[in-house]
C-alpha cells in the first residue's frame, strides 16, 4: 500500500511549489549572439547557402522561445527557424555566455567585418 505523501507548506501556511520537470517543449533556447554554420543535409532548404555563418538573434516575446532569429553578416534579421531545424541543418560553432533572451538594454547587432 503507498502512503500518502503530506503537502509541505511555507509560510503562511502556502504550498510549496514543486519547480516543473521540463521547461519547455523544446531542447533548452540556444542563448542570442550564439554561431552557427549551415552544415550540408540531406534536403536542407539552406543547401546553396552550405558554410554560411549565422548569429542567433534575441527572441521576441510576441513569437516566443521556439522562434530562433537568424542574424546575418550585416547585423540584420533575415530568417526565422525553430529548435528541431536548427538541430537538422546547422551545426553550432560558439555558445555565446549572453544572459538576456530578450535583449533588453542590449545594443544592436553589429556588422561583421
Amino acid at each position: 500500500m503507498k502512503r500518502k505523501e503530506r503537502q509541505r507548506t511555507g509560510k503562511g501556511g502556502q504550498p510549496f511549489t514543486a519547480p516543473p520537470e521540463k521547461r519547455y517543449t523544446f531542447p533548452t533556447p540556444i542563448p542570442p549572439c550564439s554561431i552557427v554554420r549551415v552544415k550540408a543535409a540531406r534536403r536542407n532548404p539552406w543547401r546553396t547557402e552550405v558554410g554560411r555563418r549565422f548569429r542567433i538573434g534575441y527572441y521576441s516575446q510576441m513569437d516566443g522561445l521556439d522562434c530562433i532569429w537568424l542574424v546575418n553578416d550585416k547585423g540584420e534579421y533575415e530568417q526565422t527557424l525553430d529548435h528541431e531545424a536548427l538541430a537538422r541543418f546547422f551545426e553550432i560553432e560558439s555558445i555565446s555566455r549572453e544572459r538576456s533572451r530578450y535583449g533588453r538594454n542590449r545594443p544592436k547587432f553589429l556588422a561583421i567585418d
